[in-house]
C-alpha cells in the first residue's frame, strides 16, 4: 500500500476519540519523522501535507469546503455534540486549531473554518477583507451549515472576528472564547499596522518566531526556506488586507464589547509580543461576564504552543458552564 493510500485510510478510521488520540500520538510522531526526511529531500510541501493529514486523523476531522458569494470557504469538521467554532488568526490557516481539536472532538462538534484571504481560501485582492465583511461571510457560512446557537472563539484576528460576530449576532453565540485576540486599541499599540519589511532571511524568520512563541519550535532549514518564500509572496496582499481592516467597520471594538453579556473566556500568553497582554486585560475589564486565564510563560498562539493545555482550558470553561464539572488545567 502506498503512503498516500495508507494516510487516507487512517484518516477515515472511525475509532473512539480517546483511543484515536493514543494511537495517533505514535502515528503522528512517525509521520513527522518521515516528513522531515522528505523535507531534506527537497519536498517541504509534500511533508506539510503528510503532517496535516496525520493531525486531521488524530483530531477526527474531515476537510470540506463551501461556496459563499462565489468564493470557496475551506473548513474542518469533526466530532459530535454541541457545536464549537474556532477561527484562526492573521496569516494563519484552518490548520491552526488542529492539534487542540484532538482533545475537543470527543465532546463537541468542532468546526475550523478558513478566513478569506489566508491559507487555502481564495486570494481575490479586490475583495473586501474588513472585519465586518468577514463577520458577514461567516454569518452566511454558519447559516448554510444550519447553526442556530453555538460556541465561538478564535486566536488573534480570529478572536477579533469572533468578538465582532458576538456583538452583531449575540443571540447565536452561547459562549465566547478569545485567545490573544486583536480588536481593541490600548496606548502605544496600532492594530494591523503596515509592515515595511517582509520576512526575507532565516534570521528574519527566527526573529518572527520569537515574537509568536516563548519557546521557539525547531524548523528544519529547507522548510524555513519554503515558508519564507510563501511569506514573501503574501507580503503585499497582507498589507492590503491590513489596510482594508483599518478602514473598515469593526476595526476597533473599544467602547462596544461591554454590550456582550454572555460568559466569555479571555485566554492570553503573558509574553505575547504581537497582541500584548494589556489588550487582553482591556477585554477582561470591558466584558461584564468574563474570566481570564494567563499562561506564564506563554506567547501569541497557545493552540500551537500548548495544544492540550489550551483544550483543557476551553473544556474547563465550557464544561463548568454546562454541567458544573471542571477539568483541571495543568
Amino acid at each position: 500500500m502506498d503512503p498516500d493510500t495508507a494516510l487516507v485510510n487512517l484518516h477515515k478510521n472511525k475509532r473512539t476519540p480517546m483511543k484515536r488520540i493514543g494511537i495517533a500520538a505514535v502515528l503522528v510522531s512517525a509521520i513527522v519523522g518521515i516528513a522531515l526526511g522528505v523535507v531534506y529531500h527537497g519536498y517541504p510541501q509534500a511533508a506539510l501535507k503528510a503532517i496535516n493529514i496525520a493531525y486531521e486523523w488524530r483530531a477526527g476531522v474531515e476537510a470540506k469546503s463551501m461556496e459563499i458569494d462565489g468564493y470557496e470557504v475551506p473548513y474542518y469538521e469533526g466530532g459530535e455534540g454541541e457545536t464549537l467554532v474556532l477561527i484562526h488568526g492573521f496569516g494563519d490557516s484552518m490548520f491552526s486549531f488542529l492539534q487542540t481539536s484532538a482533545f475537543l472532538t470527543e465532546k463537541y462538534r468542532v468546526i475550523l473554518p478558513g478566513v478569506q484571504g489566508f491559507g487555502e481560501t481564495s486570494k481575490v485582492l479586490d475583495r473586501d477583507h474588513s472585519i465586518r465583511t468577514q463577520v458577514e461571510t461567516f454569518h452566511k457560512f454558519f447559516q448554510k451549515l444550519g447553526l442556530k446557537e453555538f460556541y465561538l472563539g478564535g486566536n488573534s484576528m480570529g478572536g477579533h472576528i469572533s468578538a465582532a460576530y458576538a456583538l452583531r449576532y449575540p443571540n447565536e453565540i452561547k459562549r465566547l472564547i478569545l485567545l490573544n485576540a486583536a480588536g481593541l486599541r490600548v496606548p502605544g499599540e496600532l492594530p494591523y499596522s503596515h509592515s515595511e519589511e517582509s520576512i526575507e532571511t532565516e534570521a528574519d524568520f527566527d526573529k518572527y518566531l520569537g515574537k509568536v512563541f516563548v519557546k521557539k519550535p525547531w524548523v528544519p532549514g529547507p522548510l524555513k526556506s519554503y515558508l519564507i518564500e510563501k511569506w514573501k509572496e503574501n507580503h503585499d496582499s497582507y498589507n492590503l488586507i491590513k489596510e482594508q481592516i483599518r478602514r473598515g467597520q469593526d476595526y476597533l471594538l473599544n467602547g462596544r464589547v461591554s454590550a456582550f453579556t454572555k460568559k466569555t473566556l479571555v485566554l492570553w500568553g503573558r509574553q505575547d509580543r504581537i497582541v500584548r497582554l494589556a489588550i487582553g486585560e482591556a477585554y477582561h475589564k470591558d466584558l461584564p461576564n468574563s474570566q481570564m486565564e494567563i499562561y506564564d510563560p506563554g506567547g501569541h498562539s497557545p493552540q500551537y504552543e500548548f495544544p492540550e493545555r489550551t483544550a483543557k482550558t476551553i473544556l474547563q470553561f465550557l464544561e463548568f458552564i454546562c454541567t458544573l464539572v471542571s477539568v483541571e488545567v495543568t
